[in-house]
């Protein structure tokens, strides 16, 4: 009887202590995502991997991202996006073309680390991981579970969050498909000056790219 009572007693305490890191993740998700919503604008260097855990292939590419006011533009693996969050123009540096298509939620939640936080509470189930000193910075590890996971692409977003400077320091998406994406901030602006002209997207940036409209 002492025994069952010793580890029902164990099963309890590790039970609260989850409960209450859970608790402690939220709250600290909470205050990034506040500080978040108080950005203007955003410029963020990244490093993303691509992990193919059937061929256990990983590939890295570098990359930067700009937010403003609803717009953004990243540029990535040969090709610049731009997007008001409704449509996406893809300048495809190589082949001299410009695809323009409807935004997914999908693409808004990896691309817009304001949209991973807006109203994260009613769009994930939320679970601590752990907390320790990494890459010079205290991380917290933080799961996120889609409550509604079948128009994802992804099961699973793991965030490291530094919580001294409250940013988003990498996101994990574990996709369905076996691929996985993980970005690495290298470095982060909050409120940079950012002109209309070097964010939005207009006809005259790429005058000599082909338009195809795919919506």
């Amino acid at each position: 009887m002492k025994k069952i009572i010793l580890v029902l007693s164990i099963i309890l305490f590790y039970a609260n202590s989850f409960s209450q890191n859970d608790a402690a993740a939220t709250a600290l998700l909470d205050e990034i995502a506040a500080k978040a919503d108080r950005y203007t604008s955003l410029k963020v260097d990244f490093k993303m991997f691509v992990e193919n855990l059937q061929t256990k292939k990983r590939d890295s590419y570098s990359g930067s991202a700009a937010y403003k006011a609803g717009y953004y533009k990243l540029d990535i693996m040969g090709q610049i996006v731009h997007s008001d969050g409704k449509t996406n123009w893809t300048y495809l540096k190589d082949a001299e073309e410009i695809n323009i298509t409807d935004n997914s939620e999908n693409q808004a939640d990896m691309m817009n680390p304001k949209t991973i936080l807006k109203d994260y509470k009613n769009k994930f189930k939320i679970k601590y991981i752990s907390d320790k000193f990494e890459a010079n910075r205290p991380l917290v590890a933080i799961d996120m579970y889609p409550k509604v996971i079948e128009d994802k692409k992804y099961s699973k977003i793991t965030l490291k969050v530094d919580k001294t400077k409250k940013q988003i320091y990498s996101a994990r998406y574990v996709g369905k498909d076996g691929v996985s994406y993980l970005i690495e901030i290298q470095k982060f602006l909050e409120n940079p000056s950012i002109p209309d002209t070097e964010i939005k997207y207009s006809n005259n940036l790429y005058p000599d790219a082909e338009v195809i409209d795919m919506r």
